[in-house]
């Protein structure tokens, strides 16, 4: 027979273990053999995004400071080759001409109410993107998913939370050494059939949870099952949330050479 005092070692041990675990809400099970991690990443990356992408979309932001919801509506243009993308702000009115051009590694901001075009140096790359909680660099992507982390396949979900008619893959990111991310790792469930990204939990070095992503409202583009829907909630600040809802989604697009330059960005309109 156990003493007393090791059966509650025994018993924080087992609660260490799964407290934080994508295991602790559902058990995973084991994934087929062949499974390959940065193959289901790659898919899920591509399940969003194409060698060029447009997109328009609305974001609103809720905050304890805010006394109602606060809407921004903006358009995006995505070279992923030459990872050069161009962000647009079509409104509220104030903010409405706003620009942000990524020519890698640089970002640039064009202020309209000053008609001043500031460099966003990569100090700030993880600073708050239009007073949400999505970073500039959730938006313009200059940390890749793929290149910067290394994956390791967790199991499967059988019935994942919010979405139990959809098994999916549980892939853990580990950052790569040296990679310019500031995430200590980044869980993601991947849905198996199509790729579609469900849900990402985001920790820090520690491993602490501190943000995380659901992707819902899924609807059928082509041949990609894209989720029109993203919602970050950041649980180190209680009362905010931000979500972004896709408008329109336009893969392989047509996008012109002109639409990624300095003198695009000061256009206020297209």
């Amino acid at each position: 027979m156990l003493g007393a005092s090791r059966r509650t070692l025994i018993l924080i041990a087992c609660i260490a273990l799964t407290v934080g675990s994508p295991t602790a809400a559902a058990e995973l099970l084991a994934a087929p053999p062949d499974s390959d991690a940065r193959e289901i990443a790659r898919r899920a990356e591509d399940s969003l995004r194409s060698e060029r992408t447009v997109l328009e979309a609305a974001m609103t932001v809720v905050s304890p400071r805010l006394s109602a919801p606060r809407v921004v509506r903006f358009q995006s243009w995505e070279e992923r080759d030459t990872k050069r993308s161009m962000i647009r702000i079509q409104s509220p009115a104030k903010d409405a001409g706003t620009g942000f051009l990524k020519l890698h590694p640089n970002l640039w901001m064009f202020v309209p109410r000053v008609e001043r075009t500031i460099r966003i140096p990569p100090s700030m790359m993880l600073q708050s993107w239009m007073g949400s909680d999505m970073t500039n660099d959730d938006l313009v992507k200059e940390s890749s998913t793929l290149d910067d982390y290394t994956h390791r396949l967790l199991g499967v979900d059988p019935a994942p939370e919010g979405n139990p008619d959809l098994p999916a893959y549980v892939v853990e990111y580990i950052p790569n050494e040296d990679a310019p991310v500031v995430w200590g790792k980044i869980v993601t469930w991947i849905e198996q059939e199509h790729g579609t990204p469900l849900r990402q939990d985001f920790y820090d070095e520690d491993g602490e949870l501190l943000r995380q992503m659901r992707f819902s409202d899924i609807r059928a583009v082509g041949e990609r099952k894209v989720p029109h829907l993203w919602s970050m909630v950041p649980l180190n600040k209680e009362g905010h949330s931000t979500t972004i809802k896709i408008k329109t989604i336009v893969f392989d697009a047509e996008i012109a050479p002109s639409v990624f330059t300095k003198r695009n960005l000061r256009q206020t309109r297209r």
